[in-house]
Order: structure tokens, then C-alpha cells, then sequence
């Protein structure tokens, strides 16, 4: 008894890392592998830009830095906006002044002593003033600055990130001259990635909205969605461009970085399909393994009773030649079945030699294999 629980230790702490699935049919495509370019929609990267022109005073951000909406990212010292702020200023005490100067005229106008002319003069004047004072207002808050905070004038142009990303590039030096629109520095936002695929043209015409596509990037595939057939043949490889979104896409891809993709295109049929991670190569051949099938041994129960202290003595032997010989040997559960492969979908990959719905070994195989391996030893013995 204690040698049987000895020989069960090993296989009770592989069982927790084996896990078992059935073989399932799926629809599988005419299978091509081509190269794809990594890519974002243009609304997926944002333009930061100088706004005014002036001194490049400071950055507040590197190059692969992640920035927050709001977040700041640069100062200019702009003369431009010392005047425009120091307008301003001047227009709120102008306006003052002319919002009085109605109101006397208004009081004089009601006592005889002021002409209509004079009055709606008063008005127009004030409306102007105001006018242009809101029109100053407004173009302060674009450029980030709170005017009903402003006392005094300012050549400090603070810019601000609008939206959440990755600085993806600085393009003007620091402590250089920049004039209104020049190119700061771009944000890439990584919420999402495209993959544009470079298939021939036979093939892209049999792309439809069911197709799918797995990219590899870094040793891993990532299931790929059809967005559209681009409507331009790319002049230096002459092949048609299709657009993926990539599904579940990690968030530290490189742009314009290109990788290999397989597309399944049409037309469809169901084929038997497991997990990729369930196939092993054993002694040459591609295998999946599977549960043994067990013969019961109903004969054993029909032997006479008067039998049973010899074999209890012949089984008890054994054990002692066993243990004088120092070697356990076990029978492993699984077998090895040779299938071969038929194409590969992502991370399943479709085989023949399984039936659909047949019990595999989809995640622990390199343990089965090993229990395998050391009960053929133990045969050989």
C-alpha cells in the first residue's frame, strides 16, 4: 500500500497543470501568410503645436513619456500673447470707462440736456469695447489662460496635452524660435492598433467581412478583426492593402513595425481543430495525447477464493524483488496519438486523426510526456 501511494504522489501534483478539452470543429479558410504593417487611424494620434509664435522656453515631457489629458507639456515666451493679454487688460478699464460714460449720458439724455445721437454714440462705443474684449476672452481660453484670473500681462504660453497618450516624437529643438503652427511633438493614443496586410490582389478579392487574421508580434499571435479593403493598390509592392483591427492588442506596440499574419480567406469548411499548446513531437511524429483506454479485468474477480493467499504471496515477492532493485515504475494514464497538422489558426490549430469532440490534453503536456517517457523506461527494464 505504501508503494501504490508512492507511485501516485507524482501523478496527483501534475493533474493540477493537465488540463483536458474536447476536439472541436470549426470553420477553417484557405490559409496565407503575408507581411503587415503596424498602424493607428489618424484620430488615434494628436498634433501638439505652438499656437503662437515665440520662444521655445521648455519642455515638461521626453520622448516615450505617458501623458494625461490637461497634463503640460511645454512653455513658450511669446510677445504676440504679451500683447494680446496686456489688449485685454487694457479693455476691461476701457470698457469701464465707457460703461460710465453711457450711463451719464443716459441721465442727461432723460433731463433734455443730451441728444438721442449722443446717447446711442455712448452705446455703440461701450459695445465695441466689449466686443473686442470678448473676442481677446476667448482667444485666451484657447490658448489655456483663465482671462478672469489675468492681472497682468504675460508672454507665458503654457501648452497643454488634449487628450491621453505617449509622447511619441519632439520635432522642434528646445530654445528655438517657432512661429504659430509649428509642430511641437505628436501623442499617439494606445487605445487601439490596425494592422494593414499586403495581400495580392486575387487573394484580397476574396476577403469578406467574415475573414479573419492572427498577427505575431513578439513570439504571440492576437486574433485580428476585417475593417476594410483599402481602394489603392500600394505602388511599391503593387499589392492590395487590407485594414485589421487587432483584438486585445497590448499596449507598447511600434508603429510602422511590420510582422507575419496569417488570413483565413474563403470559402469555409468545418475541420477539427485544438489547441496549439496541445501538440508535442514524439519519437518523429507530430502528437496529441489522450486518455487510455482501460479494459476491465472482470476475470481477475472470478478466480476461487483459495487462490487468493497465492497470488497475495507472488504479489507481495515482487514488491520485495522491486524494492531490492530500488525502481518504481508506473503506468502512465495518457497514450500519444499521431495526427497531422492541417493548418494553423491563431492558437488552434486544425489536425486530422481526432474526431470532433474527442478528449485531448490541452495545457500540461510537457508532464504527460514526461510520465510517458519514464513508464516506456520502466517497460523496457
Amino acid at each position: 500500500m505504501t508503494k501504490y501511494l508512492l507511485l501516485l504522489l507524482p501523478l496527483l501534483s501534475f493533474a493540477s497543470a493537465i488540463k483536458v478539452e474536447h476536439a472541436q470543429l470549426k470553420p477553417l479558410g484557405k490559409m496565407i501568410q503575408t507581411n503587415a504593417q503596424i498602424t493607428q487611424l489618424s484620430d488615434q494620434k494628436q498634433e501638439i503645436v505652438s499656437r503662437l509664435s515665440g520662444h521655445l522656453e521648455r519642455y515638461y515631457v521626453q520622448a516615450g513619456q505617458h501623458v494625461k489629458n490637461g497634463e503640460k507639456v511645454a512653455l513658450i515666451e511669446s510677445i504676440e500673447l504679451s500683447k494680446m493679454s496686456a489688449a485685454y487688460l487694457a479693455l476691461i478699464q476701457q470698457s469701464k470707462a465707457a460703461e460710465i460714460q453711457k450711463n451719464a449720458t443716459m441721465k442727461l439724455h432723460q433731463k433734455g440736456l443730451s441728444s438721442q445721437n449722443d446717447l446711442s454714440n455712448a452705446i455703440i462705443s461701450l459695445e465695441e469695447i466689449r466686443s473686442k474684449k470678448n473676442a481677446l476672452a476667448s482667444q485666451l481660453k484657447s490658448l489655456g489662460i483663465n482671462p478672469t484670473t489675468l492681472k497682468e500681462a504675460t508672454d507665458k504660453l503654457t501648452i497643454y496635452a488634449h487628450a491621453d497618450g505617449v509622447v511619441g516624437q519632439i520635432t522642434a529643438p528646445l530654445h528655438s524660435n517657432v512661429d504659430a503652427q509649428t509642430l511641437l511633438m505628436t501623442l499617439v493614443n494606445q487605445s487601439g492598433y490596425y494592422a494593414v496586410a499586403y495581400l495580392g490582389v486575387n487573394d484580397a478579392m476574396k476577403i469578406t467581412k467574415e475573414t479573419k487574421g492572427w498577427i505575431n508580434v513578439a513570439e504571440k499571435q492576437y486574433p485580428s478583426t476585417f475593417v476594410q479593403l483599402l481602394p489603392n493598390i500600394d505602388p511599391e509592392t503593387q499589392r492590395a492593402k487590407v485594414l485589421f483591427s487587432i483584438d486585445q492588442s497590448p499596449s507598447n506596440l511600434l508603429l510602422g513595425a511590420f510582422n507575419e499574419m496569417d488570413i483565413a480567406l474563403a470559402p469555409y469548411t468545418n475541420t477539427v481543430m485544438v489547441k496549439k499548446s496541445a501538440l508535442s513531437l514524439f519519437k518523429g511524429e507530430w502528437v496529441v495525447f489522450v486518455e487510455k483506454e482501460h479494459e476491465e479485468a472482470e476475470h481477475h474477480d472470478e478466480k476461487p477464493d483459495h487462490d487468493h493467499d497465492k497470488e497475495d504471496k507472488e504479489h507481495e515477492e515482487h514488491e520485495d524483488s522491486d524494492d531490492e532493485e530500488g525502481e518504481e515504475h508506473e503506468e502512465a494514464p495518457y497514450e500519444a496519438k499521431v495526427v497531422e497538422i492541417v493548418a494553423y489558426a491563431g492558437d488552434d490549430v486544425a489536425v486530422k486523426g481526432l474526431k470532433a469532440d474527442e478528449e485531448y490534453v490541452s495545457e500540461g503536456v510537457y508532464f504527460v510526456k514526461s510520465m510517458i517517457l519514464k513508464s516506456s523506461l520502466g517497460d523496457g527494464d
